[in-house]
């Protein structure tokens, strides 16, 4: 008889000690979720945009005054109110962008009001969300915003119909709110190799330490769990996260 029971006590010691070492598996479910609430979101936003012919509106706007701060301050609130009438109110920003490039509306960042991608904002975001509004949605990091040391990520649309203006809506999300989705314990790597998510945020940008033990050149089948070994000793598992443009590696360690 305690042989028995001496067997079922190791099997859960043995149990105990594997569920302590093997990395977390992530479940993507809540993160597509996410992006899929930003596209639908994009579209609620796009026909309030459209109908109220708000891009030639504020383009207009910006153009007087000085680049009519003044007038454009006293719209703004009832733009965004307007805006969150119809979203689900997870983003730090809503910006929107005219054909020619020049920011004419953000809901929170003044600093960007006027900039335009060709030439101040250039090396911006939001200058690859215009060269790219073809794709929809579109998706890219934000390395900071002016005035923000944080990090984000960019969820853009082209916006047009009817007679109204054409222009580019951009919904803006904290990467803490991703993090959150993931995991602490876990990152999301970029094809480059370097973290685009990260517990710690100053690794943003930086190269993942173990990628050449990540294939990232392999097949992406985004319902298998790889594992490798880390350098510095245990293990890790990672799997492809796929949506739209966007291409991440998602690694628990």
């Amino acid at each position: 008889m305690k042989k028995p029971f001496l067997l079922i006590v190791l099997f859960l010691v043995v149990s105990s000690c594997a569920t302590i070492t093997t990395p977390w598996v992530i479940d993507v479910t809540s993160l597509k979720s996410l992006f899929q609430l930003c596209e639908s979101d994009l579209e609620k936003a796009k026909k309030v945009i459209i109908d109220k012919d708000l891009v030639k509106i504020l383009s207009h706007l910006q153009k007087m005054d000085s680049g009519g701060k003044k007038y454009y301050l006293l719209e703004r609130e009832a733009i965004t109110s307007m805006i969150k009438s119809v979203t689900e109110g997870v983003y730090s920003d809503f910006i929107l962008i005219n054909r020619d490039g020049t920011v004419v509306y953000t809901m929170t960042n003044e600093k960007l009001f006027a900039g335009n991608v060709r030439t101040t904002l250039v090396k911006s975001a939001l200058a690859s969300c215009y060269d790219n509004r073809d794709v929809s949605p579109y998706i890219v990091r934000v390395p900071y915003l002016p005035s923000d040391a944080g990090s984000y990520i960019a969820v853009s649309s082209k916006v047009g119909g009817g007679k109204s203006m054409p222009g580019i809506f951009v919904l803006i999300i904290d990467v803490k709110k991703i993090q959150k989705l993931i995991g602490e314990r876990s990152c999301a790597i970029g094809l480059d190799g370097k973290y685009e998510i990260a517990p710690d945020q100053r690794l943003i940008n930086t190269q993942y330490h173990d990628f050449d033990k990540i294939d990232a050149d392999g097949p992406r089948d985004e319902h298998a769990v790889h594992r490798f070994s880390r350098s510095s000793g245990g293990s890790a598992v990672y799997r492809f996260f796929i949506y739209s443009n966007l291409v991440w590696i998602l690694v628990s360690e």
